[in-house]
Protein backbone atom coordinates (compact mmCIF):
# COMPACT_ATOMS: atom_id res chain seq x y z
CA UNK A 1 0.00 0.00 0.00
CA UNK A 2 1.28 3.47 -0.89
CA UNK A 3 1.00 6.38 1.49
CA UNK A 4 -0.53 9.39 -0.22
CA UNK A 5 1.90 12.03 1.02
CA UNK A 6 -0.07 15.02 -0.29
CA UNK A 7 -3.28 13.89 1.39
CA UNK A 8 -1.36 13.12 4.54
CA UNK A 9 0.23 16.57 4.60
CA UNK A 10 -3.16 18.27 4.26
CA UNK A 11 -4.93 16.05 6.78
CA UNK A 12 -2.35 15.35 9.47
CA UNK A 13 -3.16 18.44 11.52
CA UNK A 14 -6.87 17.65 11.54
CA UNK A 15 -6.19 14.06 12.47
CA UNK A 16 -3.93 15.13 15.32
CA UNK A 17 -6.48 17.60 16.60
CA UNK A 18 -9.71 15.60 16.50
CA UNK A 19 -8.86 12.03 15.48
CA UNK A 20 -11.39 12.09 12.67
CA UNK A 21 -11.05 12.61 8.95
CA UNK A 22 -12.95 14.83 6.56
CA UNK A 23 -11.15 13.41 3.53
CA UNK A 24 -13.62 12.25 0.89
CA UNK A 25 -14.19 8.49 0.74
CA UNK A 26 -11.97 7.82 3.73
CA UNK A 27 -12.35 5.74 6.87
CA UNK A 28 -10.35 6.03 10.06
CA UNK A 29 -9.28 2.67 11.47
CA UNK A 30 -7.02 1.70 14.34
CA UNK A 31 -4.02 1.44 12.00
CA UNK A 32 -4.60 4.55 9.92
CA UNK A 33 -7.03 6.45 7.75
CA UNK A 34 -7.68 4.67 4.47
CA UNK A 35 -8.80 6.49 1.36
CA UNK A 36 -10.91 4.37 -0.97
CA UNK A 37 -12.51 4.96 -4.32
CA UNK A 38 -15.93 4.94 -5.97
CA UNK A 39 -16.27 2.00 -8.38
CA UNK A 40 -17.94 2.40 -11.76
CA UNK A 41 -21.25 1.17 -10.31
CA UNK A 42 -21.23 3.60 -7.39
CA UNK A 43 -19.98 1.18 -4.71
CA UNK A 44 -17.17 2.35 -2.42
CA UNK A 45 -14.14 0.09 -2.24
CA UNK A 46 -11.15 0.04 0.12
CA UNK A 47 -8.42 -2.34 -0.97
CA UNK A 48 -5.17 -3.64 0.45
CA UNK A 49 -5.75 -2.64 4.08
CA UNK A 50 -3.29 -4.42 6.42
CA UNK A 51 -5.03 -6.36 9.20
CA UNK A 52 -1.83 -7.66 10.78
CA UNK A 53 1.85 -6.83 10.82
CA UNK A 54 3.72 -8.10 7.79
CA UNK A 55 4.89 -11.68 8.58
CA UNK A 56 8.44 -11.01 7.44
CA UNK A 57 11.84 -11.15 9.09
CA UNK A 58 11.54 -12.62 12.57
CA UNK A 59 7.77 -13.03 12.03
CA UNK A 60 8.17 -15.51 9.17
CA UNK A 61 6.31 -18.75 10.05
CA UNK A 62 5.03 -17.09 13.22
CA UNK A 63 1.49 -16.36 14.37
CA UNK A 64 0.17 -13.06 12.99
CA UNK A 65 0.67 -10.02 15.16
CA UNK A 66 -1.88 -7.18 15.56
CA UNK A 67 -1.43 -4.04 13.52
CA UNK A 68 0.19 -1.08 15.19
CA UNK A 69 -1.87 2.04 15.86
CA UNK A 70 -1.34 4.84 13.37
CA UNK A 71 -2.76 8.24 12.51
CA UNK A 72 -1.26 8.26 9.02
CA UNK A 73 -3.30 8.40 5.82
CA UNK A 74 -3.00 5.70 3.17
CA UNK A 75 -4.37 5.10 -0.30
CA UNK A 76 -6.57 2.01 -0.35
CA UNK A 77 -7.27 1.80 -4.06
CA UNK A 78 -5.19 -1.19 -5.07
CA UNK A 79 -5.25 -4.80 -3.89
CA UNK A 80 -2.50 -5.92 -1.58
CA UNK A 81 0.09 -8.52 -2.57
CA UNK A 82 -0.94 -12.11 -3.18
CA UNK A 83 0.49 -14.68 -0.81
CA UNK A 84 3.66 -16.57 -1.77
CA UNK A 85 2.55 -19.29 -4.20
CA UNK A 86 3.56 -20.98 -7.42
CA UNK A 87 2.50 -19.54 -10.76
CA UNK A 88 -0.57 -21.27 -12.18
CA UNK A 89 -2.25 -20.65 -15.52
CA UNK A 90 -5.68 -20.99 -13.93
CA UNK A 91 -5.14 -18.99 -10.73
CA UNK A 92 -5.45 -15.21 -11.15
CA UNK A 93 -3.79 -14.37 -7.84
CA UNK A 94 -0.59 -16.15 -8.87
CA UNK A 95 -0.26 -13.71 -11.79
CA UNK A 96 -0.23 -10.79 -9.33
CA UNK A 97 2.65 -9.53 -7.20
CA UNK A 98 3.47 -12.33 -4.73
CA UNK A 99 5.00 -11.49 -1.38
CA UNK A 100 5.33 -12.59 2.23
CA UNK A 101 3.83 -9.20 3.05
CA UNK A 102 0.32 -10.32 2.12
CA UNK A 103 -1.93 -9.98 5.17
CA UNK A 104 -4.43 -7.48 3.81
CA UNK A 105 -8.16 -7.25 3.31
CA UNK A 106 -10.62 -5.37 1.13
CA UNK A 107 -13.96 -3.75 1.94
CA UNK A 108 -16.91 -2.86 -0.30
CA UNK A 109 -19.77 -0.73 1.01
CA UNK A 110 -22.44 1.35 -0.67
CA UNK A 111 -22.01 4.31 1.67
CA UNK A 112 -20.38 5.37 4.92
CA UNK A 113 -23.46 6.94 6.51
CA UNK A 114 -25.78 3.96 6.96
CA UNK A 115 -24.93 2.03 10.12
CA UNK A 116 -25.29 -1.53 11.43
CA UNK A 117 -25.16 -3.29 8.07
CA UNK A 118 -24.68 -7.07 8.06
CA UNK A 119 -21.06 -7.99 7.30
CA UNK A 120 -19.91 -10.81 5.04
CA UNK A 121 -16.26 -11.96 5.15
CA UNK A 122 -15.05 -13.95 2.13
CA UNK A 123 -12.28 -16.55 2.55
CA UNK A 124 -10.89 -17.61 -0.83
CA UNK A 125 -10.08 -21.15 -1.88
CA UNK A 126 -7.17 -22.65 -3.79
CA UNK A 127 -6.40 -26.00 -2.12
CA UNK A 128 -4.56 -24.11 0.65
CA UNK A 129 -1.68 -23.56 -1.81
CA UNK A 130 -2.99 -20.88 -4.18
CA UNK A 131 -5.41 -18.02 -4.48
CA UNK A 132 -6.07 -14.55 -3.26
CA UNK A 133 -8.70 -11.86 -2.93
CA UNK A 134 -7.46 -10.13 -6.09
CA UNK A 135 -9.24 -12.72 -8.25
CA UNK A 136 -11.84 -10.83 -10.37
CA UNK A 137 -14.38 -13.54 -9.59
CA UNK A 138 -14.45 -12.25 -5.99
CA UNK A 139 -15.01 -8.59 -6.85
CA UNK A 140 -17.46 -7.46 -4.19
CA UNK A 141 -18.87 -4.47 -6.03
CA UNK A 142 -21.57 -6.48 -7.79
CA UNK A 143 -23.00 -8.11 -4.67
CA UNK A 144 -22.99 -4.84 -2.74
CA UNK A 145 -24.55 -2.89 -5.61
CA UNK A 146 -27.51 -5.27 -5.56
CA UNK A 147 -27.52 -5.42 -1.74
CA UNK A 148 -26.62 -1.92 -0.54
CA UNK A 149 -27.33 -2.84 3.07
CA UNK A 150 -24.40 -5.34 3.07
CA UNK A 151 -20.73 -4.69 3.80
CA UNK A 152 -18.48 -7.22 2.07
CA UNK A 153 -14.92 -8.01 3.16
CA UNK A 154 -12.44 -10.29 1.40
CA UNK A 155 -9.14 -11.36 2.93
CA UNK A 156 -5.74 -12.75 2.01
CA UNK A 157 -3.93 -15.29 4.19
CA UNK A 158 -0.72 -17.29 4.01
CA UNK A 159 -0.94 -20.44 1.90
CA UNK A 160 1.25 -23.39 1.01
CA UNK A 161 4.68 -23.66 2.54
CA UNK A 162 4.32 -20.26 4.24
CA UNK A 163 0.95 -21.03 5.83
CA UNK A 164 0.63 -24.78 6.42
CA UNK A 165 3.90 -26.59 7.12
CA UNK A 166 5.14 -28.74 10.00
CA UNK A 167 8.68 -28.10 11.26
CA UNK A 168 8.60 -30.55 14.17
CA UNK A 169 11.34 -32.69 12.57
CA UNK A 170 13.63 -29.76 11.68
CA UNK A 171 16.26 -28.63 14.24
CA UNK A 172 14.86 -25.51 15.86
CA UNK A 173 11.35 -26.29 14.67
CA UNK A 174 9.97 -26.30 18.21
CA UNK A 175 10.05 -22.49 18.08
CA UNK A 176 7.44 -22.54 15.28
CA UNK A 177 4.52 -24.49 16.79
CA UNK A 178 1.84 -22.58 14.85
CA UNK A 179 3.33 -23.22 11.40
CA UNK A 180 0.88 -26.06 10.51
CA UNK A 181 -2.15 -23.76 10.71
CA UNK A 182 -0.88 -20.21 10.24
CA UNK A 183 -3.43 -19.52 7.51
CA UNK A 184 -6.26 -20.17 9.95
CA UNK A 185 -4.64 -17.87 12.52
CA UNK A 186 -4.33 -15.20 9.82
CA UNK A 187 -8.05 -15.48 9.14
CA UNK A 188 -8.80 -15.14 12.84
CA UNK A 189 -6.69 -11.99 12.99
CA UNK A 190 -8.59 -10.57 10.01
CA UNK A 191 -11.88 -11.28 11.78
CA UNK A 192 -10.59 -9.50 14.90
CA UNK A 193 -9.65 -6.49 12.80
CA UNK A 194 -13.18 -6.51 11.41
CA UNK A 195 -14.57 -6.55 14.94
CA UNK A 196 -12.51 -3.47 15.80
CA UNK A 197 -12.98 -1.43 12.66
CA UNK A 198 -15.94 -2.47 10.52
CA UNK A 199 -18.38 -0.07 12.20
CA UNK A 200 -16.49 2.78 10.53
CA UNK A 201 -17.49 1.30 7.16
CA UNK A 202 -21.13 1.01 8.29
CA UNK A 203 -20.91 -2.64 9.31
CA UNK A 204 -22.34 -4.32 12.39
CA UNK A 205 -19.62 -6.31 14.22
CA UNK A 206 -22.38 -8.27 15.96
CA UNK A 207 -23.81 -9.58 12.70
CA UNK A 208 -20.94 -11.18 10.79
CA UNK A 209 -21.10 -14.04 8.29
CA UNK A 210 -17.97 -15.87 7.17
CA UNK A 211 -18.20 -17.68 3.86
CA UNK A 212 -15.76 -19.48 1.61
CA UNK A 213 -15.43 -22.14 -1.06
CA UNK A 214 -13.07 -25.14 -1.42
CA UNK A 215 -10.17 -24.43 0.95
CA UNK A 216 -12.19 -21.37 1.94
CA UNK A 217 -15.11 -23.65 2.83
CA UNK A 218 -12.67 -25.86 4.71
CA UNK A 219 -11.44 -22.78 6.56
CA UNK A 220 -14.99 -21.75 7.47
CA UNK A 221 -15.56 -25.28 8.77
CA UNK A 222 -12.38 -25.09 10.85
CA UNK A 223 -13.55 -21.85 12.46
CA UNK A 224 -16.69 -23.62 13.62
CA UNK A 225 -14.54 -25.72 15.96
CA UNK A 226 -11.27 -23.78 16.33
CA UNK A 227 -10.05 -22.21 19.57
CA UNK A 228 -9.97 -18.46 19.20
CA UNK A 229 -12.73 -18.22 16.60
CA UNK A 230 -15.54 -18.12 19.16
CA UNK A 231 -17.70 -15.00 18.97
CA UNK A 232 -16.05 -13.61 15.83
CA UNK A 233 -19.05 -14.46 13.61
CA UNK A 234 -22.72 -15.39 13.93
CA UNK A 235 -23.34 -17.15 10.59
CA UNK A 236 -21.16 -19.39 8.42
CA UNK A 237 -21.38 -20.70 4.84
CA UNK A 238 -19.13 -23.62 3.88
CA UNK A 239 -19.14 -24.12 0.11
CA UNK A 240 -17.58 -27.34 -1.22
CA UNK A 241 -15.17 -27.61 1.68
CA UNK A 242 -15.63 -29.30 5.04
CA UNK A 243 -13.76 -30.58 8.09
CA UNK A 244 -12.17 -33.41 6.12
CA UNK A 245 -9.80 -30.80 4.68
CA UNK A 246 -7.54 -31.03 7.74
CA UNK A 247 -4.33 -32.97 8.35
CA UNK A 248 -3.22 -35.21 11.19
CA UNK A 249 0.43 -35.47 12.21
CA UNK A 250 0.51 -38.68 10.17
CA UNK A 251 -0.54 -36.74 7.07
CA UNK A 252 2.15 -34.11 7.60
CA UNK A 253 4.75 -36.83 8.09
CA UNK A 254 3.61 -38.62 4.94
CA UNK A 255 3.82 -35.62 2.63
CA UNK A 256 6.67 -33.94 4.58
CA UNK A 257 6.83 -30.57 2.90
CA UNK A 258 9.50 -29.49 5.42
CA UNK A 259 11.78 -32.29 4.25
CA UNK A 260 11.34 -31.18 0.65
CA UNK A 261 12.04 -27.57 1.61
CA UNK A 262 15.26 -28.40 3.44
CA UNK A 263 16.39 -30.76 0.69
CA UNK A 264 15.76 -28.35 -2.17
CA UNK A 265 17.11 -25.31 -0.35
CA UNK A 266 20.12 -27.03 1.20
CA UNK A 267 19.11 -25.66 4.60
CA UNK A 268 19.50 -27.95 7.61
CA UNK A 269 18.11 -25.84 10.46
CA UNK A 270 15.36 -23.30 11.08
CA UNK A 271 17.96 -20.56 11.42
CA UNK A 272 19.07 -21.26 7.86
CA UNK A 273 15.48 -21.40 6.59
CA UNK A 274 14.76 -18.07 8.24
CA UNK A 275 17.63 -16.54 6.28
CA UNK A 276 16.26 -17.63 2.90
CA UNK A 277 15.33 -14.65 0.76
CA UNK A 278 11.81 -14.29 -0.55
CA UNK A 279 13.20 -14.50 -4.07
CA UNK A 280 14.85 -17.83 -3.26
CA UNK A 281 11.60 -19.21 -1.85
CA UNK A 282 9.80 -18.29 -5.07
CA UNK A 283 12.56 -20.02 -7.02
CA UNK A 284 12.17 -23.15 -4.90
CA UNK A 285 8.48 -23.25 -5.72
CA UNK A 286 9.41 -23.55 -9.39
CA UNK A 287 11.78 -26.47 -8.80
CA UNK A 288 10.63 -29.95 -9.83
CA UNK A 289 7.38 -28.41 -10.99
CA UNK A 290 6.15 -25.33 -12.79
CA UNK A 291 3.37 -27.20 -14.61
CA UNK A 292 -0.25 -27.54 -13.65
CA UNK A 293 -0.90 -31.20 -12.96
CA UNK A 294 1.24 -33.89 -11.40
CA UNK A 295 4.03 -34.50 -13.91
CA UNK A 296 6.62 -32.35 -12.16
CA UNK A 297 5.88 -33.81 -8.75
CA UNK A 298 7.01 -30.57 -7.13
CA UNK A 299 5.95 -31.05 -3.55
CA UNK A 300 6.53 -27.43 -2.51
CA UNK A 301 4.14 -26.06 -5.12
CA UNK A 302 1.61 -28.83 -5.45
CA UNK A 303 1.27 -30.48 -2.07
CA UNK A 304 -1.84 -28.88 -0.61
CA UNK A 305 -1.14 -29.30 3.09
CA UNK A 306 -4.25 -28.72 5.17
CA UNK A 307 -4.57 -27.15 8.64
CA UNK A 308 -3.41 -29.44 11.42
CA UNK A 309 -5.97 -31.16 13.64
CA UNK A 310 -4.49 -32.22 16.98
CA UNK A 311 -5.79 -31.64 20.50
CA UNK A 312 -2.29 -31.06 21.86
CA UNK A 313 -0.62 -29.21 18.99
CA UNK A 314 -3.36 -27.28 17.21
CA UNK A 315 -6.30 -24.96 17.71
CA UNK A 316 -8.36 -27.52 15.72
CA UNK A 317 -9.50 -30.65 17.60
CA UNK A 318 -8.25 -34.11 16.64
CA UNK A 319 -11.84 -35.10 15.87
CA UNK A 320 -13.39 -31.92 14.46
CA UNK A 321 -16.58 -33.70 13.39
CA UNK A 322 -17.24 -34.79 16.98
CA UNK A 323 -16.43 -31.30 18.25
CA UNK A 324 -19.20 -29.98 16.02
CA UNK A 325 -21.60 -32.63 17.34
CA UNK A 326 -20.60 -31.67 20.89
CA UNK A 327 -21.84 -28.14 20.24
CA UNK A 328 -18.70 -26.18 19.37
CA UNK A 329 -20.83 -23.83 17.24
CA UNK A 330 -24.32 -24.86 18.24
CA UNK A 331 -25.54 -21.26 18.33
CA UNK A 332 -24.09 -20.32 14.95
CA UNK A 333 -26.31 -20.52 11.86
CA UNK A 334 -24.60 -22.72 9.29
CA UNK A 335 -25.16 -23.27 5.56
CA UNK A 336 -23.32 -26.15 3.89
CA UNK A 337 -23.35 -26.95 0.19
CA UNK A 338 -21.71 -28.92 -2.61
CA UNK A 339 -22.01 -29.07 -6.37
CA UNK A 340 -23.33 -32.21 -8.02
CA UNK A 341 -20.18 -33.02 -10.03
CA UNK A 342 -17.35 -31.60 -7.92
CA UNK A 343 -14.50 -33.79 -9.12
CA UNK A 344 -14.94 -33.00 -12.80
CA UNK A 345 -12.99 -29.83 -12.01
CA UNK A 346 -9.88 -31.93 -11.43
CA UNK A 347 -10.48 -33.84 -14.64
CA UNK A 348 -10.45 -30.43 -16.31
CA UNK A 349 -7.11 -29.58 -14.66
CA UNK A 350 -5.57 -32.81 -15.88
CA UNK A 351 -6.60 -32.05 -19.44
CA UNK A 352 -4.09 -29.19 -19.32
CA UNK A 353 -1.50 -31.96 -19.59
CA UNK A 354 -2.57 -32.58 -23.18
CA UNK A 355 -4.55 -35.15 -25.06
CA UNK A 356 -3.78 -37.87 -22.55
CA UNK A 357 -5.12 -35.81 -19.64
CA UNK A 358 -8.11 -38.08 -19.15
CA UNK A 359 -5.87 -41.12 -19.02
CA UNK A 360 -3.60 -39.39 -16.51
CA UNK A 361 -6.63 -38.58 -14.39
CA UNK A 362 -7.61 -42.25 -14.37
CA UNK A 363 -4.11 -43.61 -13.85
CA UNK A 364 -2.74 -41.16 -11.31
CA UNK A 365 -5.83 -40.04 -9.45
CA UNK A 366 -8.81 -42.36 -9.66
CA UNK A 367 -6.76 -45.57 -9.39
CA UNK A 368 -4.76 -44.37 -6.38
CA UNK A 369 -7.81 -43.09 -4.51
CA UNK A 370 -9.79 -46.27 -5.10
CA UNK A 371 -6.85 -48.39 -3.96
CA UNK A 372 -6.46 -46.23 -0.86
CA UNK A 373 -10.14 -46.66 0.00
CA UNK A 374 -9.99 -50.42 -0.50
CA UNK A 375 -6.91 -50.71 1.70
CA UNK A 376 -8.44 -48.69 4.54
CA UNK A 377 -11.76 -50.55 4.49
CA UNK A 378 -10.21 -54.00 4.23
CA UNK A 379 -12.98 -56.62 4.04
CA UNK A 380 -15.46 -53.84 3.24
CA UNK A 381 -13.37 -52.60 0.33
CA UNK A 382 -15.78 -54.10 -2.18
CA UNK A 383 -17.96 -51.04 -1.54
CA UNK A 384 -15.81 -49.37 -4.23
CA UNK A 385 -16.97 -51.68 -7.00
CA UNK A 386 -20.49 -51.85 -5.60
CA UNK A 387 -20.78 -48.08 -5.74
CA UNK A 388 -19.32 -47.78 -9.24
CA UNK A 389 -21.57 -50.51 -10.59
CA UNK A 390 -24.78 -49.10 -9.12
CA UNK A 391 -24.26 -45.42 -10.01
CA UNK A 392 -25.73 -44.19 -13.27
CA UNK A 393 -24.00 -41.33 -15.07
CA UNK A 394 -24.61 -39.79 -18.47
CA UNK A 395 -22.44 -41.43 -21.12
CA UNK A 396 -20.46 -39.46 -23.66
CA UNK A 397 -17.41 -39.66 -25.92
CA UNK A 398 -15.07 -39.72 -22.91
CA UNK A 399 -16.86 -42.49 -21.04
CA UNK A 400 -16.73 -44.55 -24.24
CA UNK A 401 -12.95 -44.16 -24.40
CA UNK A 402 -12.33 -44.38 -20.62
CA UNK A 403 -14.83 -46.91 -19.25
CA UNK A 404 -16.77 -45.81 -16.16
CA UNK A 405 -14.70 -42.62 -15.82
CA UNK A 406 -17.71 -40.58 -14.68
CA UNK A 407 -19.03 -43.25 -12.30
CA UNK A 408 -15.57 -43.42 -10.75
CA UNK A 409 -15.35 -39.64 -10.64
CA UNK A 410 -18.71 -39.58 -8.87
CA UNK A 411 -17.25 -41.82 -6.16
CA UNK A 412 -14.56 -39.22 -5.49
CA UNK A 413 -17.13 -36.41 -5.48
CA UNK A 414 -18.90 -38.30 -2.71
CA UNK A 415 -15.74 -39.13 -0.74
CA UNK A 416 -14.05 -35.73 -1.01
CA UNK A 417 -17.07 -33.50 -0.61
CA UNK A 418 -20.59 -34.78 -0.02
CA UNK A 419 -19.94 -37.27 2.80
CA UNK A 420 -18.08 -34.73 4.91
CA UNK A 421 -20.73 -32.07 4.20
CA UNK A 422 -23.55 -34.44 5.21
CA UNK A 423 -21.81 -35.45 8.43
CA UNK A 424 -21.24 -31.80 9.29
CA UNK A 425 -24.89 -30.96 8.61
CA UNK A 426 -26.09 -33.92 10.66
CA UNK A 427 -23.77 -33.12 13.57
CA UNK A 428 -24.55 -29.42 13.66
CA UNK A 429 -28.30 -30.06 13.44
CA UNK A 430 -28.04 -32.59 16.28
CA UNK A 431 -26.03 -30.29 18.56
CA UNK A 432 -29.22 -28.77 19.94
CA UNK A 433 -28.27 -25.10 19.89
CA UNK A 434 -30.02 -21.99 18.65
CA UNK A 435 -28.14 -22.11 15.35
CA UNK A 436 -30.02 -23.43 12.34
CA UNK A 437 -28.55 -25.70 9.66
CA UNK A 438 -29.22 -25.31 5.94
CA UNK A 439 -27.97 -27.32 2.99
CA UNK A 440 -27.83 -26.87 -0.77
CA UNK A 441 -26.94 -29.08 -3.74
CA UNK A 442 -25.91 -27.09 -6.81
CA UNK A 443 -26.60 -28.78 -10.14
CA UNK A 444 -26.52 -25.89 -12.62
CA UNK A 445 -23.17 -26.33 -14.30
CA UNK A 446 -21.18 -25.29 -17.30
CA UNK A 447 -22.01 -26.33 -20.82
CA UNK A 448 -20.17 -29.45 -21.97
CA UNK A 449 -18.69 -32.34 -20.04
CA UNK A 450 -17.52 -30.27 -17.02
CA UNK A 451 -21.10 -29.90 -15.82
CA UNK A 452 -21.69 -28.76 -12.25
CA UNK A 453 -18.06 -29.08 -11.24
CA UNK A 454 -16.23 -27.63 -8.28
CA UNK A 455 -16.52 -23.81 -8.04
CA UNK A 456 -19.23 -23.50 -10.71
CA UNK A 457 -21.56 -21.76 -8.22
CA UNK A 458 -19.19 -18.90 -7.33
CA UNK A 459 -20.34 -16.52 -10.05
CA UNK A 460 -23.91 -16.99 -8.82
CA UNK A 461 -22.98 -16.42 -5.19
CA UNK A 462 -21.13 -13.19 -5.99
CA UNK A 463 -23.81 -11.93 -8.39
CA UNK A 464 -20.90 -11.45 -10.78
CA UNK A 465 -22.30 -11.76 -14.30
CA UNK A 466 -19.31 -9.75 -15.54
CA UNK A 467 -17.11 -12.80 -14.92
CA UNK A 468 -16.87 -14.46 -18.32
CA UNK A 469 -15.01 -17.71 -17.64
CA UNK A 470 -17.20 -20.80 -17.75
CA UNK A 471 -20.44 -19.05 -18.72
CA UNK A 472 -23.04 -18.29 -19.87
CA UNK A 473 -24.78 -17.69 -16.57
CA UNK A 474 -28.48 -17.37 -15.86
CA UNK A 475 -29.36 -13.87 -14.56
CA UNK A 476 -32.43 -15.01 -12.62
CA UNK A 477 -30.56 -17.79 -10.80
CA UNK A 478 -27.70 -15.39 -10.11
CA UNK A 479 -30.10 -12.99 -8.43
CA UNK A 480 -31.88 -15.67 -6.39
CA UNK A 481 -28.79 -17.60 -5.30
CA UNK A 482 -26.88 -14.51 -4.24
CA UNK A 483 -30.00 -13.24 -2.45
CA UNK A 484 -30.10 -16.48 -0.46
CA UNK A 485 -26.56 -15.71 0.73
CA UNK A 486 -27.27 -12.11 1.66
CA UNK A 487 -30.55 -12.99 3.39
CA UNK A 488 -28.66 -15.61 5.38
CA UNK A 489 -26.18 -12.90 6.35
CA UNK A 490 -29.02 -10.59 7.41
CA UNK A 491 -31.07 -13.01 9.48
CA UNK A 492 -29.52 -16.48 9.50
CA UNK A 493 -32.26 -17.70 7.14
CA UNK A 494 -31.65 -17.91 3.35
CA UNK A 495 -35.35 -17.88 2.42
CA UNK A 496 -36.66 -15.16 0.11
CA UNK A 497 -39.94 -14.19 -1.48
CA UNK A 498 -41.20 -17.17 -3.46
CA UNK A 499 -38.38 -19.49 -2.31
CA UNK A 500 -38.85 -20.97 1.15
CA UNK A 501 -35.74 -22.70 2.42
CA UNK A 502 -36.33 -25.28 5.16
CA UNK A 503 -33.80 -25.89 7.91
CA UNK A 504 -31.88 -29.12 7.52
CA UNK A 505 -32.84 -32.28 9.40
CA UNK A 506 -31.30 -35.72 8.80
CA UNK A 507 -34.57 -36.96 7.32
CA UNK A 508 -37.26 -35.46 5.12
CA UNK A 509 -37.28 -32.48 2.76
CA UNK A 510 -34.00 -30.96 3.86
CA UNK A 511 -31.92 -29.72 0.90
CA UNK A 512 -32.27 -26.78 -1.47
CA UNK A 513 -31.69 -28.32 -4.88
CA UNK A 514 -30.51 -26.01 -7.66
CA UNK A 515 -31.38 -27.84 -10.86
CA UNK A 516 -29.88 -27.87 -14.31
CA UNK A 517 -32.93 -25.85 -15.35
CA UNK A 518 -31.95 -23.12 -12.81
CA UNK A 519 -34.83 -24.02 -10.49
CA UNK A 520 -34.47 -23.77 -6.70
CA UNK A 521 -36.68 -26.28 -4.89
CA UNK A 522 -36.58 -28.08 -1.57
CA UNK A 523 -36.15 -31.84 -1.76
CA UNK A 524 -34.87 -34.89 0.04
CA UNK A 525 -31.14 -35.55 0.24
CA UNK A 526 -30.07 -35.95 -3.40
CA UNK A 527 -28.78 -39.39 -4.36
CA UNK A 528 -29.63 -40.61 -0.89
CA UNK A 529 -28.98 -44.24 -1.83
CA UNK A 530 -25.39 -43.32 -2.70
CA UNK A 531 -24.98 -41.46 0.56
CA UNK A 532 -26.42 -44.32 2.60
CA UNK A 533 -24.00 -46.69 0.88
CA UNK A 534 -20.88 -44.69 1.81
CA UNK A 535 -21.68 -42.86 5.04
CA UNK A 536 -21.13 -45.86 7.34
CA UNK A 537 -17.53 -46.13 6.07
CA UNK A 538 -16.56 -42.51 5.68
CA UNK A 539 -15.15 -41.68 9.12
CA UNK A 540 -13.08 -44.85 9.16
CA UNK A 541 -11.57 -43.79 5.85
CA UNK A 542 -11.08 -40.20 7.02
CA UNK A 543 -9.21 -41.09 10.19
CA UNK A 544 -7.24 -44.08 8.90
CA UNK A 545 -6.24 -43.17 5.36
Amino acid sequence: MKKNSLIYALASLALFACKSSSIENSVQCVNGTFVGMVEDNGVLSFKGIPYAQAPVGNLRWKAPQPVEASDEVFDAKEFGNAAIQNYSETEAASHYTRSEDCLTLNVWTKDLTTKNKPVMIWIHGGSYILGGSVDPLYNGKYLVADNPDIVLVSINYRVGLMGFIDFSHVPGGEAFPDAPYLGILDQQMAMRWVQQNIAAFGGDPKNVTIFGESAGGGSVSCHLVAKGSEGLFQHAIAMSGALNLTFSQKDFDHYDMAEALTRLSGCKTMDELMNLSQERILELLEMETGRLGIEGGGILAQNNNHPMRDDARSIIPTDPFQALANGASKDVDVMIGTTSEEMKYWTYLYTYMGEDGFQLFCDHFLNSKEEELRNVLGKDGDIVDKFINTVECDQDEFSAKYPKIWERTELQTEMFFRMAALIMANNHAAAGGKGKTYMYYFGKGYEGWQGACHACELTYAFNNLAYEAGGPYDPALTKHFSKAFTNFARTGNPSQEGIEWNAYTPEGVNTMIIGKDCSMTMGETPRKDQADMLLPYYLKYYFEK
